[in-house]
């Protein structure tokens, strides 16, 4: 009778389960690790992908067991295990997507992490600017209306127009008054900004 002899039997059976042994494990080692929490555990959402292929590599551990327990002939044997070998090999596959899949949304929160940072960054030094701006701008019109006051033996005082360099920024006119003494008629200048936020005196 034809057939393959014993000896061929036993080494392909081997061999297939050598091959379901190191997709099994390769596998094993994709789905391996810490899952990382998801509001999404609906189908087709990483957790759920991965308790399914978790379950399917329970099953194929199962279903070898059980093929070798069955005591069947050789080559019933063979066949099954090369059923099991190709179901391994997808299984690895399979694993291999999900680990890759995972990894790419772990680059993607972690890419949109860093533009979020840069971006507050920006903002923050965006924001110190305008702050030393205003501050700048606001002290040049106090100096300006600081040395009038002395001048002229006048007042300051803060007052309008009042103008925006910025979200929450701002920059004060100052009044400079002379009170009426003897002859001289009271006086008073207004040190403000131009459009363009230049120093601009302005007589009242």
């Amino acid at each position: 009778m034809g057939g393959d002899p014993p000896t061929d039997l036993a080494s392909e059976i081997a061999r297939l389960r050598a091959s379901i042994d190191r997709a099994a494990a390769a596998a094993e080692l994709s789905l391996a690790g810490h899952q990382p929490a998801s509001a999404d555990d609906g189908p087709g959402s990483s957790p759920a992908v991965h308790k399914e292929l978790r379950r399917q590599l329970a099953a194929l551990g199962e279903r070898v067991a059980l093929a070798e327990r069955r005591n069947e002939d050789p080559r019933a044997l063979r066949a099954e295990l090369a059923t099991l070998s190709f179901f391994a090999r997808t299984l690895q596959t399979d694993a291999d997507n999900w680990r890759s899949a995972l990894e790419a949304q772990a680059q993607e929160l972690e890419r949109q992490r860093t533009a979020a940072r840069k971006e507050r960054e920006g903002l923050a030094a965006e924001r110190e600017n305008l702050v030393r701006r205003r501050d700048a701008l606001q002290s040049t019109v106090l100096q300006t209306a600081a040395r009038m006051a002395d001048q002229y033996r006048g007042e300051c005082r803060r007052t309008v127009p009042v103008f925006t360099v910025g979200e929450g920024l701002t920059v004060c006119s100052v009044s400079v008054s002379c009170p009426r003494r003897g002859l001289r008629f009271a006086k008073l200048w207004l040190v403000t900004l131009t459009g363009s936020h230049d120093v601009l005196v302005r007589r009242e």
